[in-house]
This record gives structure tokens, sequence and C-alpha cells, in this order.
């Protein structure tokens, strides 16, 4: 009788301890630009099926949520259609346990996904913690300025800028983007942008959907 009481709470130890190192992920979304398909939630499903619903905002990251990985990856699926085919996949790199991922819509793609994924430690490791992290997803070099700090950038890479310490009296300093045109590097886009102490931002270099002319976006990241 002793022997069967141990293996029985050895089982119920081993279940438990299986359940809570059950692989999953704290995340926050932003979409970078809508689908027509007009998808304004995200939904994640867990092995037992329990549908994670999240929100998809575009002007800020949306709140923390923790969601199963599988492989490695979160599948994303339409809220309103959630045994349907997934929208989106990110794959999350090994020992990530807090991401930020931004999407970006896809025109025929061939898994018929609608969004592509881009994925970073949310930890922002290399970032100050008042400063921001540069992503460049213009097809060219560009050149970003911030304050007194100048910065490179090739396609699709990434940089981590200090606050600046040239601010104006309202804790704005100007943030230059410059881009080569025949030979030259000339300003495409300047504007002043607010630093608060504290806070870390995105400032993402693109082109425009419609005339691929090299433009950006500030997204500030809030710890909420």
């Amino acid at each position: 009788m002793k022997n069967l009481i141990h293996i029985a709470v050895a089982t119920s130890f081993s279940s438990f301890s299986f359940a809570q190192e059950a692989p999953s992920v704290t995340i926050r979304a932003l979409c970078f630009q809508r689908d027509p398909s007009g998808i304004d939630k995200l939904a994640v499903k867990t092995s037992e099926q329990e549908v994670i619903k999240m929100s998809f905002p575009e002007s800020f990251f949306s709140p923390k949520t923790k969601v199963p990985l599988g492989g490695g990856t979160v599948v994303f699926f339409n809220p309103e259609d959630p045994n349907g085919p997934p929208i989106a996949l990110a794959n999350i790199p090994s020992g990530v346990k807090s991401a930020l991922i931004l999407f970006f819509p896809v025109a025929g793609d061939k898994d018929k996904m609608v969004y592509r994924t881009k994925v970073f430690d949310a930890s922002l490791d290399g970032v100050p913690k008042d400063g921001a992290l540069v992503m460049n997803l213009y097809p060219k070099d560009v050149r970003v300025v911030i304050g007194e700090h100048r910065k490179p950038l090739k396609p699709g890479g990434t940089v981590g800028v200090p606050r600046p310490g040239e601010r104006n009296e309202y804790n704005m300093s100007p943030v230059v983007f410059l881009a080569e045109s025949d030979g030259e590097w000339k300003v495409v886009s300047e504007t002043l942008v607010r630093f608060p102490e504290d806070n870390q931002q995105f400032f993402i270099s693109y082109p425009e959907a419609q005339s691929g002319r090299l433009s950006f976006r500030a997204i500030q990241v809030a710890d909420y």
C-alpha cells in the first residue's frame, strides 16, 4: 500500500511539473499596417483548444498576453474564425520569454497568410531604457540623426540609440531620416519627437505603400 501511495504521489507531481513547464511566451503585438481584410483582433489557441483573444492596435503595442508555443512558434488566427486557417506565424527565438511582434500585410503569400511578422526580444537588450531602437525596412541604406547621435542603417538593420542629450524645454529632440539620391544624402523626413524619461521607442523607416518613398513611424514602448 505504501508503494502504491508513493507511485500515486510521484505521478501527480510529474503531471504538475509537466503542466508548469508547458512552453509559453508573453507577447505584445502591433499592426504596422492593416490588411484590407480588416482583422482588428488576434486569437491564439491552447493545446486544450481554448481561444485566447488579444487586441491588435496600430499606434501602440497591445497589453502583455501569455500564449502557448508550439515548436517555438506562435500561431495566430482570426478570432471570428478560430478554427479556420492561420493568419500569421511568429517564430520566437530560443530563450526569449517576452517578445514584441510587428505585423505586416502580405499579398499573394504562398501559404495564404494574411500577415508576416518581425519578432523582437521585449527586453530590448542593448537599447537604453530611455533611448530608442531604430529599424530600417526601407530597401536601401538610410541615415538617422537623433539629437547628437548619427547612425547609418542597412536594409533590415537595427541599432540602439541613447536618449539624446540635446533636448528642448519640452523634452523634444529632432529625428531626421536621410536617403541617398544622385550621390548625395538628402533629408527625407524631419520632425520633433518627445523623449520621456524611462520610456523606450521604436523608430521605423519604411517605403510608403503608394509612392515607395522613404517615410518613418515613431512608436513608444510603454511597459504595461
